[in-house]
């Protein structure tokens, strides 16, 4: 689903929000903590469109875990491209966001599923790395998954 957006002459379509999720070098999650306050952090996501969800993966601990941890809604943003126009103040952009619910990843196949798209995303040359990665870190290893209610894309061109 789709947001209104204000300028619909940069509005793409989800197949492009989806798109720059894959391709952005990282995004940015944001939530509310429990008092309401917002909370954003970067984080390096994979996006799956088929399964209509975007994983992440983080520590067992910390403020970013206790705010998500039994599940909350939260939105995604990401920049795969953003070149200056020199002299016209401006820049030319793909972006998207994404609006949904986040869940810890308990099914174990779901789980090394997320892990191998976050790694070939950053790896594609690995093959079957992963693997030994969570041998030795999985344990420790949180993956969250954004299940994706709404997705809209926008670029500009200075």
């Amino acid at each position: 689903r789709c947001s209104v957006m204000r300028r619909k002459d940069r509005q793409r379509d989800a197949a492009f929000a989806w798109q720059v999720m894959r391709e952005a070098p990282y995004a940015t999650l944001s939530l509310a903590d429990g008092a309401g306050r917002p909370y954003a952090v970067p984080v390096s996501q994979a996006a799956d469109e088929e399964a209509g969800a975007i994983y992440f993966h983080c520590a067992l601990a910390g403020e970013k875990y206790e705010i998500f941890r039994d599940g909350c809604e939260a939105a995604m943003s990401a920049v795969s491209r953003a070149e200056i126009i020199p002299d016209e103040y401006t820049v030319a952009y793909a972006s998207a966001v994404a609006r949904g619910r986040l869940e810890i990843v308990t099914d174990e196949k779901e789980r090394m599923r997320a892990i191998k798209i976050l790694c070939m995303q950053f790896d594609p040359e690995a093959g079957e790395k992963y693997v030994s990665c969570m041998k030795n870190s999985g344990a420790r290893t949180c993956v969250v998954r954004l299940s994706v209610e709404e997705i809209t894309g926008k670029e500009g061109n200075g």
